[in-house]
């Protein structure tokens, strides 16, 4: 099973955008709903984002801007708006790398800075935010839209027996490859956050739901996440 959308279906989310004009100017408070999805390694953050998607369009099937996920394609994304070569996708790690090491690449013409690639993120997160019916994986989205009243802030989270049960039975992982695996990202993700927001990832106070994948199936889940779309407006 694909566990997550083309690109493709990505590009024809921004182009019904551009297509579909609203008659009057859209107030921030009356944008579509958005979603961000922060996530512990394992949490199930990716298939929990695919079927809410899938689901989010099975009850709209003719809603002229379609529901998309935007977890890895997103990186593409960010290249595209910026006009960016495509093989820069690897200096885009969901992590910190040390600013030095980013400054001594961009003099020896490697690539633009990690800042530089960051600023281009958050701009790419920012517009699509806004326009919203999108669901938005890691890369600090829910720091990023912070204030933005459209934008519902998800946390998946789940003990480390779970998480790694998960990379073993999902991902053909050894239990110590998982366990390596998720405290590494972990770490990263968490690096991220407080690099560039200055911001705790696990602090609950940071989302408007917290929910622990290890006592709830994906479609209890998903059907958490659409009641709380449904309260924001489709």
């Amino acid at each position: 099973m694909e566990l997550h959308p083309s690109y493709q279906e990505c590009r024809g989310y921004i182009a019904a955008h551009l297509h579909h004009k609203p008659e009057f100017p859209v107030k921030a408070t009356e944008r579509p709903p958005a979603i961000t999805i922060s996530r512990q390694a394992g949490a199930r953050g990716r298939t929990i984002g695919l079927k809410l998607q899938n689901e989010l369009r099975a009850m709209a099937p003719k809603a002229p801007i379609p529901w998309t996920l935007f977890d890895d394609n997103l990186v593409q994304q960010v290249l595209e708006d910026h006009q960016l070569p495509a093989d820069l996708e690897k200096f885009m790690p969901d992590d910190a790398i040390s600013e030095l090491q980013s400054s001594i690449n961009e003099l020896l013409g490697r690539h633009p800075s990690l800042w530089t690639l960051f600023e281009k993120s958050v701009s790419t997160i920012t517009r699509l935010s806004r326009m919203g019916h999108c669901i938005i994986v890691g890369r600090g989205g829910h720091e990023i839209t912070r204030g933005f009243p459209n934008v519902i802030r998800v946390r998946l989270i789940g003990s480390m027996e779970q998480r790694m049960r998960q990379m073993t039975q999902g991902h053909g992982m050894s239990a110590t490859a998982a366990q390596k695996y998720i405290k590494e990202e972990d770490a990263a993700r968490r690096r991220y956050i407080k690099q560039h927001f200055d911001a705790d990832i696990d602090a609950p106070t940071r989302y408007d739901l917290v929910i622990n994948t290890d006592h709830l199936n994906d479609d209890s889940i998903v059907r958490l996440l659409i009641a709380s779309v449904e309260q924001r407006g489709q």
